[in-house]
């Protein structure tokens, strides 16, 4: 540990005894905690009821708030049509969430290093209930969209807090399935968005209606936050207890973290891509079957479809790359980042295919998006991992807040917008004198972008390969250095 670390943590410790893989720390042990051994821990101790319930209210939070942000996409083209509106005005729908995370985000990665995390959560998220309530009331597109920039108030508040807190519950192999359930629940909530959208809307006669159900369900979230979430002590997993240190300090550690920083470099792309595909994918889907002059597929239907791909996929995937990860990180510990790197680069000619295949059978557009959806959620469980074993637990909180505002601002909440606003400058000059053609065909071009995306992703996560056996050694010398120094001082 070299002194400018040193000077940045101090270090109390929960036990005054010397646990025997801590204090006994030498080269053999690090590289051994550098492959998470899975023998040195003890799964019994750690799934207990408090923790699992714990756990699942997390997961739960994810869930919603991705059900509420795609419940959008799955109504979108309906909303298009009542209100009138351009493609670059139906992506600002989805990206102006972002108006709102910018604001809180810091705020909440700053105080959930160093304050009672379930006070956050239940403030940040009963106002995050309450206005996403009043957004589905709004019938004209400028009081919508102003209420939809409130909408990063939720996954300001919960989504740096929950990977921490899973961190400080676990540890290894049953971390890294913690995560892996978390990140699943956003595949899920996705997915679920979209059926719970089209279909709410499609039975009450109204795209208002299908914004409405999670609004709803998070209100009764934030009572099971009250009542039986208990909040962990940070660093418990580890052994020891950090106190914080400054955030000035917190983001000069992050930005000479290569590992973390080439993660969340190569994490803005991945999601600019799922950004652009979430909200973009369904009205693609919908203006190709217009183009071939085929009716017999309903807008619910499709969005129905997609809702399907998009949580089996992502099922499946997160499990895989979970498995993937555990399996191969004892033999390759850079395999996470390699993982991750692959996934994207077979996805990229799948996502083309399924561009340039929108005009075919139905079938084959169902499937290419299913194969480059799946290559992609590979990652999700793995990108957390990484964060969670190269930055100490008294940064974690930050960390999580720097890489997930750094995703959102330049990847999903600023895909939309991107690629509605080259679709749009792309529609004049396309001679046709079929409108929907135009429509199609600009918004195809404009989703052309993103393999080439999908690549720079792929390019960036095998460069962080190389940083993150050292980056990984720094966080776990960290604290093993600083209790055995305590130790010794006793």
């Amino acid at each position: 540990m070299n002194t400018e670390e040193a000077d940045h943590l101090k270090i109390s410790v929960a036990e005054k005894t010397n646990p025997p893989i801590l204090s006994t720390f030498t080269a053999e042990s690090d590289s051994g905690a550098i492959k998470q051994d899975a023998a040195a821990e003890e799964p019994a101790s750690q799934m207990t009821r408090g923790k699992m319930i714990n756990t699942f209210i997390i997961c739960l939070l994810q869930l919603l708030n991705f059900m509420d942000r795609y419940a959008l996409p799955g109504i979108l083209p309906v909303i298009i049509d009542e209100l009138d509106l351009s493609n670059l005005q139906a992506g600002l729908l989805q990206s102006s969430f972002i108006v709102s995370y910018v604001v809180v985000a810091p705020l909440v990665g700053y105080l959930g290093d160093r304050f009672s995390r379930k006070t956050i959560l239940i403030v940040g998220l009963t106002v995050w209930s309450l206005v996403s309530l009043a957004g589905s009331y709004m019938t004209t597109y400028s009081s919508l969209l102003a209420l939809r920039c409130l909408g990063g108030i939720g996954e300001a508040t919960y989504s740096a807090i929950g990977p921490a807190m899973i961190a400080d519950m676990f540890v290894g192999d049953t971390r890294s399935n913690m995560l892996a359930m978390f990140y699943f629940m956003m595949l899920v909530g996705g997915g679920l968005g979209y059926i719970t959208g089209s279909g709410v809307a499609a039975a009450t006669g109204s795209w208002n209606w299908g914004l409405r159900v999670t609004p709803i369900l998070s209100l009764i979230s934030v009572f099971l936050i009250i009542f039986f979430l208990k909040e962990p002590t940070r660093g418990e997993s580890e052994g020891s207890r950090l106190v914080s240190t400054s955030w000035k300090k917190d983001i000069i550690y992050l930005l000479h973290n290569r590992s973390f920083m080439f993660s969340t470099t190569a994490s803005v792309a991945l999601v600019f891509v799922i950004g652009a595909v979430g909200v973009w994918g369904p009205q693609f889907v919908v203006l190709s079957r217009k183009v071939v002059l085929d009716e017999t597929h309903t807008f619910e239907e499709i969005s129905l479809v997609y809702g399907v791909i998009s949580i089996v996929s992502g099922i499946t995937a997160v499990i895989v790359g979970a498995i993937m990860g555990m399996k191969l990180r004892s033999k390759y510990p850079s395999a996470d980042a390699l993982i991750c790197g692959i996934g994207m680069l077979l996805s990229a000619p799948f996502f083309y295919g399924f561009l340039v295949a929108g005009t075919g059978p139905l079938y084959w557009i169902y499937i290419l998006s299913f194969i480059a959806l799946w290559f992609i959620n590979l990652n999700w469980a793995l990108v957390g991992d990484i964060l969670l074993y190269v930055v100490v637990p008294t940064r974690r909180a930050t960390a999580e807040t720097f890489q997930i505002m750094s995703v959102h601002v330049f990847g999903d909440a600023s895909s939309p917008f991107i690629i509605g606003l080259i679709s749009d400058a792309f529609e004049p000059l396309i001679n046709s004198d079929s409108e929907d053609y135009r429509k199609y065909t600009s918004l195809q071009y404009a989703l052309l972008i993103n393999p080439f995306i999908q690549i720079l992703s792929a390019a960036l996560f095998m460069a962080g390969s190389f940083y993150l056996l050292s980056d990984r050694d720094k966080a776990k010398r960290a604290v093993a250095d600083g209790i055995a120094r305590e130790n010794a001082s006793n």
